[in-house]
C-alpha cells in the first residue's frame, strides 16, 4: 500500500510520523513538499519562538462547520498529547500562563525534530515538487506534478495549507485539488489579520499603540470584545486583539454587513464613567488647555483627533467645554468607531479561514465523497484564535489522518 501526503507543513509531518509509525512493513510514504525543504511556515510561528499549542485549545475555541467531528477529534489528540509528542522527540516545553513553547524557545527546534523523525521512519521526502492536478482512476490516486511527473497512491492525504503567507507555500492551490477530486470550497478569507478604516482620520493615529479595548459590531450588534495592545495605523486598525476578531469581521464583511470596531482607550470604563471623570477634571483644572485634559490618558499623537471628533478647540480653557462636546469626547474614548471596509490581503494573514468543509469528511478526516482521500490542516474549514491554537489544529488533524490513512 502506498501512501502519499501532499505538503510538508506542520500537518502533513506529523502525518507522515503517525502513518510510518503505525503502518505495515509493505507500507510506503510518500511526502511531497512544494518547496526547498518541509516545515518552512512553522519557522515564523510564535515570532519565531513556536507558540505550539495552549492548554485552552479546546473544541468550544475555534470556528468551524461542524463541530461534532471537531470535538471528536480534539478529544483524541489534545494539547498533552502534543506535549508527550513532541517530548518524545527530544523537544521538553514551557508553559507561559498556558501557552506552550518549545523550552528552548525556538521554532527551529520543532521543525528540526519533526523533519529527523520523518527521516528516521523512512518516510521517502520529495522537495521541490509541486502538485498542480489530482485524479483518481478505478486503481489509485494520480497525482501530476508541475514537471509532469506523476505519483501514483492507494490513499492520499492533502495537508497543503491554506492561503495565508503564501511565501511559505501556502498559496492556495491544495483547493484546486480538493475540487479536481470531488470538493466544492468554502470561500477562503484571510484570518488573524489587521482591518481597514474607511475614516481619513486613522492616517493621523498612524504608528499609535496603546493598551485598550476593542469590540466588534455588526449591524449595529456588539458581538465579542478583545483586550490588549492595540496598534493603530494609517489604514486602520491592528494588533493582536484586532486579530483575534478579525475572522468573524471578515466573514461579516462577505456578507455585506455593516462591520465596525469600537476601541475603548479609558481601561474599559463606561461612557458614562469617562464623562464624569472629565467632568472632575474640568472642575479640578479649569484653566487647563483643552490638549492637557487627555494628557496621560490617551497618547499624545490622539489627542487633537480625539477633541477634534468631539468639536473641542483646541489651546482652549476646559472651562469653556460645553456638557454636549464634553460627552461626545466621553463617547469616543469610550467607543471610538472604526468603520470596517476590508482587511489586508493573505500576505499579511496568519491563517485562513475558509476551505474544505468539515460537513464533507468523518470523524477521521476521510473524504465523504471520495473514498480514500484524506484531509489535515488548514485546507480544511477550521481556525482559531493567535496563541497555539492553530499550531494544536495541525497537530491534531494531521495526526488523526495518519493513523486513519494507513489502517
Amino acid at each position: 500500500m502506498k501512501l502519499i501526503i501532499v505538503g510538508g507543513g506542520a500537518s502533513g509531518l506529523v502525518a507522515a510520523i503517525a502513518a510510518a509509525r503505525t503502518a505495515r512493513k509493505d507500507t510506503d510514504v510518500l511526502l511531497l513538499e512544494g518547496g526547498a525543504k518541509p516545515g518552512r511556515k512553522i519557522l515564523s510561528t510564535g515570532n519565531g519562538h513556536c507558540n505550539m499549542t495552549n492548554e485552552k485549545a479546546l473544541p468550544m475555541a475555534y470556528y468551524s462547520d461542524n463541530t461534532v467531528v471537531l470535538d471528536d477529534l480534539m478529544a483524541r489528540f489534545s494539547y498533552r498529547d502534543v506535549l508527550d509528542f513532541f517530548n518524545e522527540l527530544g523537544i521538553p516545553s514551557v508553559s507561559r500562563d498556558g501557552y506552550y513553547y518549545p523550552k528552548n524557545r525556538e521554532a527551529s527546534s520543532i521543525r528540526d525534530a519533526l523533519v529527523s523523525e520523518v527521516e528516521r521512519l523512512g518516510v521517502r521526502v520529495f522537495n521541490n515538487t509541486k502538485i498542480v492536478k489530482a485524479e483518481k482512476n478505478r486503481d489509485c490516486f494520480v497525482l501530476t506534478a508541475e514537471d509532469g511527473h506523476e505519483y501514483r497512491g492507494d490513499r492520499v492525504i492533502l495537508a497543503c495549507g491554506g492561503m495565508a503567507y503564501p511565501k511559505s507555500g501556502s498559496d492556495g492551490s491544495g483547493y484546486n485539488l480538493a475540487m479536481d477530486l470531488g470538493h466544492n470550497i468554502i470561500q477562503p478569507l484571510p484570518g488573524l489579520v489587521a482591518l481597514t478604516a474607511e475614516e481619513n482620520w486613522v492616517k493621523n493615529f498612524a504608528g499609535v499603540r496603546l493598551d485598550g479595548t476593542v469590540t466588534l459590531q455588526v449591524d449595529g450588534i456588539r458581538r465579542r470584545s478583545q483586550q490588549g495592545e492595540i496598534q493603530l495605523t494609517d489604514y486602520g486598525i491592528s494588533g493582536i486583539p484586532v486579530f483575534q476578531l478579525s475572522g468573524d469581521a471578515v466573514d461579516a464583511l462577505s456578507q455585506n454587513k455593516k462591520t465596525a470596531i469600537l476601541l475603548n482607550f479609558w481601561d474599559n470604563k463606561t461612557e458614562t464613567d469617562i464623562l464624569f471623570a472629565l467632568k472632575m477634571r474640568c472642575k479640578a483644572r479649569p484653566d487647563w488647555e483643552t490638549g492637557e485634559l487627555l494628557r496621560g490618558i490617551v497618547p499624545n499623537k490622539c489627542i487633537a483627533t480625539l477633541l477634534n471628533l468631539s468639536k473641542i478647540e483646541l489651546h482652549v480653557p476646559c472651562k469653556t467645554i460645553s456638557v454636549s462636546s464634553l460627552t461626545k469626547l466621553a463617547k469616543n474614548l469610550s467607543q471610538l468607531t472604526f468603520t470596517i471596509n476590508g482587511a489586508k490581503d493573505f500576505e499579511s494573514a496568519q491563517i485562513t479561514r475558509g476551505g474544505v468543509s468539515l460537513e464533507d469528511v468523518d470523524r477521521n478526516l476521510q473524504s465523504k465523497l471520495t473514498p480514500g482521500l484524506y484531509f489535515a490542516g488548514e485546507i480544511l474549514n477550521v481556525d482559531g484564535p493567535c496563541g497555539g491554537y492553530n499550531l494544536q489544529w495541525a497537530w491534531t488533524s494531521g495526526h488523526e489522518a495518519g493513523l486513519a490513512a494507513v489502517k
